[in-house]
């Protein structure tokens, strides 16, 4: 192949520049008397995430793993979960029904929220109160303080000693739950705010494991039925509720009943006295994140720029969301609120929670979602993985992530680690 001469390499490299600067009115490509631009700075973060102060400092974060638990701890973790379940090459997560898991990170057991699902009808989750207790879980991570989310945090917390993760409110809850058995002094909690502290939209990171990296704690909102949603042209979610398994599953324990009785004044109401918190954790380089509901963040809404700016800059971005699909916004928005927050998060797996038959007409049933949910995500630019749980067959059934799967490493396209 023959050399090109010096003048006619000239006229190449001006020609091109011609050609890309005639694309509009970008600098890139342009060439000043022949010499080529400098590069380009990379792209800057799209948002500024809200941060706050540790509610609780000074906290001393739990022992490494490996952690020891007695015999007749193992034997009930190796019954339930099966053998190896705190690999530390892996995160596990068992779906127990509603938004609790069970989870297994860096070595590390624990729960997000804890609630058998006790009410109407039992029996249908094979997972009980007392399973979560023989596990010995190290801590309980509560996303909020209604009942199908804490309903027995007192009862795990109290006789496990497992650490609480939550507001004040929910916290003093738990406690008049453990003072039912006498328990009230074993609860220990973390407390992550107040009624008012800190800021809606705000991130707060705490060591909570002495061997892990530091969790990103985010204060959202409820979900919210709001009228003037209607007014503005949304339109509810209609499904066809399961009525069977209630039928089929009912429960005629007085004691239960008894016990979810007393369980439904629990912080009710749109905005829980403790606070509304999503976790997100990091271990290898895998980062996953979870929620328990999903406020009203369309764009004009209260707290929605500082809320989707922080479900966009979690350290490493989001490569597992566990994130709720049903919400109290489902009555005036259908699946926007809850799309949003798959949306802005960018996870490249998601997997839907409090979808199942956990409650009559407001616990329809997975079925009932499916085809609308898997239309949603389908719309989505840079569309996640959709690992679709349906009740009552996932229940316990692990899902399992090596954390130095290659796939965690490349950044979800749109998120602000690609942006990066």
């Amino acid at each position: 192949m023959s050399r090109l001469r010096p003048d006619a390499l000239r006229l190449l490299i001006a020609a091109a520049g011609f050609a890309l600067s005639a694309c509009g009115d970008s600098d890139i490509g342009r060439i000043d008397n022949g010499v080529l631009p400098a590069p380009l700075p990379p792209p800057v973060a799209k948002c500024a995430t809200l941060m706050a102060p540790a509610f609780t400092p000074g906290f001393t974060p739990l022992p490494a793993a490996p952690v020891a638990v007695s015999a007749t701890v193992q034997a009930a973790r190796d019954r339930l979960l099966g053998p190896g379940a705190t690999d530390p090459a892996q995160v596990k997560l068992w779906w127990t029904g509603v938004a609790s898991y069970i989870a297994s990170v860096g070595g590390h057991l624990f729960l997000f929220d804890a609630w058998e699902i006790v009410g109407v009808h039992a029996n249908y989750s094979p997972v009980t109160r007392e399973d979560l207790v023989a596990i010995a879980p190290e801590a309980i991570l509560v996303g909020h303080g209604h009942f199908d989310h804490a309903g027995d945090l007192g009862y795990v917390a109290g006789r496990s000693g497992a650490l609480v993760v939550a507001g004040e409110a929910t916290c003093a809850t738990a406690r008049e739950q453990a003072d039912r058995d006498g328990n009230a002094d074993k609860v220990q909690c973390l407390l992550l705010g107040n009624a008012t502290e800190p800021a809606i939209g705000s991130v707060q990171r705490l060591k909570l494991w002495a061997d892990l990296p530091e969790l990103s704690v985010l204060r959202h909102t409820h979900s919210a039925a709001e009228p003037a949603d209607i007014a503005a042209g949304n339109l509810p979610l209609v499904f066809v509720p399961d009525v069977l398994t209630y039928l089929m599953h009912l429960n005629t324990d007085p004691q239960e009943t008894l016990w979810f009785v007393q369980s439904l004044d629990d912080e009710v109401g749109n905005s829980p006295a403790g606070g509304t918190w999503a976790y997100h954790l990091r271990v290898g380089e895998f980062t996953l994140l979870w929620h328990d509901s999903a406020g009203p963040i369309a764009e004009g809404k209260p707290f929605a720029e500082e809320i989707t700016c922080a479900l966009d800059t979690f350290p490493a971005c989001v490569d597992v969301q566990l994130g709720t699909i049903v919400g109290f916004g489902a009555l005036t928005s259908g699946l926007r609120d809850v799309g949003l927050y798959v949306r802005n998060a960018h996870p490249k797996v998601s997997l839907p929670n409090h979808h199942d038959a956990w409650a009559p007409v407001v616990g329809p049933g997975a079925e009932s979602y499916e085809v609308q949910w898997r239309a949603e995500v389908a719309s989505m630019p840079n569309a996640p993985e959709l690992d679709y749980l349906n009740d009552p067959e996932d229940y316990l059934r692990v899902r399992s992530y090596r954390i130095d799967d290659p796939r965690w490493i490349a950044p979800m396209p749109g998120s602000s680690c690609a942006a990066r």
